[in-house]
């Protein structure tokens, strides 16, 4: 049914080893009619005995990549950009902007007194804080300070937004989302808060 290459392990009891006949052919056709088909038909195939990875080995050095992340400053503003942010894009992966698998990541930089509008999204996200201080996020009314060396998350389906104070230094952060993978389930939505930027509501690095 498939054009991969055996694996004598598939012959064995506990996986797919039925023959093809006239009658089940026959039978294909009419599951197929109905939208649907037998797993024993494709198991072999998507449930390979090791991982098999599409993503490509790569490695992003911070020597390379921290120029460049710095001279988007120059170059867009959080307004225009929403999230200013330079992703990790893996040469395999480019079609679902992942650094690898199904996952996303980048590298998020703001100046002092800057801040991005508050917005929502249904994909998961933590921030590695790798330079500056005075940065900040609002995670639904909850803002949280963080400098070099801090980890933040922000739970799917939460309103945040994030900044850095006046008094601050440019910060630079990395960012990790499941994004491609709530792409690939079909789940993932994008909303801008109807205020465009949060008041936080409770006190300042509060533990929810």
């Amino acid at each position: 049914m498939t054009d991969t290459l055996p694996d004598e392990r598939d012959s064995q009891v506990g996986r797919a080893i039925v023959e093809d006949d006239a009658e089940l052919e026959s039978y294909y056709g009419d599951l197929a009619a109905l939208d649907t088909a037998a797993l024993w038909t494709v198991a072999n195939d998507i449930e390979p005995w090791e991982p098999t990875p599409s993503s490509a080995p790569t490695i992003w050095r911070n020597k390379d990549l921290r120029p460049q992340v710095m001279r988007s400053l120059d170059l867009v503003s959080p307004e225009k950009a929403g999230r200013r942010v330079v992703y990790l894009r893996n040469p395999k992966r480019k079609d679902v902007s992942a650094c690898c698998g199904w996952l996303f990541s980048g590298i998020q930089v703001m100046r002092p007194g800057e801040k991005t509008s508050a917005h929502k999204h249904a994909a998961s996200a933590l921030r590695f804080i790798m330079e500056g201080s005075g940065g900040y996020t609002v995670v639904d009314g909850h803002k949280i300070t963080f400098g070099a060396r801090d980890f933040v998350i922000t739970p799917n389906g939460t309103w945040h937004d994030h900044g850095v104070l006046e008094d601050g230094e440019i910060s630079m952060w990395q960012d990790g989302l499941d994004i491609p993978l709530t792409n690939a389930l079909e789940a993932n939505f994008y909303a801008v808060h109807p205020d465009l930027y949060q008041k936080p509501n409770y006190p300042e690095n509060d533990s929810p």
